[in-house]
């Protein structure tokens, strides 16, 4: 069965962007982030995948989108569904992937309980945005401290 991650990093109020890019830049966390997701399948909303830079990407992305057009300027593979996105991934046998936003899919994959590990940033200063995710939905995961700087604080929780 593969292992689906999220990870994202969010305001304590749960800003995630603005203008389909971060508001903050913490070179230390996005170095993180791709330590962490590095060469492995990612899923994402199509403004995750359109505002993502194309070196992000070690193996073909995975999108919602019912857009196809999406995929000539970027290679990707589309889907329109959760059903979609569950035999693509039985059929490619990956163990893990994960899933990087934004907070519609986020919300997607959370309701549906998808998502069994989230390792969330949460960034010290209050930046404004046009994109958040309600962060109540962890409040009865446990939470392991990973990274802590004066910037931000890297947590993984796991779902009980």
């Amino acid at each position: 069965m593969t292992k689906i991650i999220g990870i994202m990093a969010s305001t304590n109020s749960g800003i995630i962007g603005k203008g389909n890019v971060l508001p903050w830049d913490y070179k230390e966390e996005l170095e993180h982030f791709r330590k962490i997701t590095d060469s492995q399948v990612m899923v994402m909303g199509r403004k995750t995948f359109e505002s993502a830079p194309s070196n992000l990407f070690k193996q073909t992305p995975i999108v919602f989108s019912k857009n196809k057009a999406i995929c000539s300027t970027k290679p990707c593979i589309l889907v329109e569904s959760i059903d979609q996105f569950l035999e693509h991934i039985r059929n490619i046998q990956c163990h893990k992937v994960f899933m990087i936003g934004g907070s519609e899919i986020a919300e997607l994959f959370l309701k549906n309980n998808l998502i069994s590990e989230f390792i969330l940033t949460k960034i010290h200063k209050n930046y404004e945005g046009d994109a958040s995710m309600d962060l109540s939905i962890f409040n009865k995961w446990q939470q392991i401290l990973l990274t802590q700087t004066k910037n931000y604080t890297i947590y993984k929780l796991t779902n009980p």
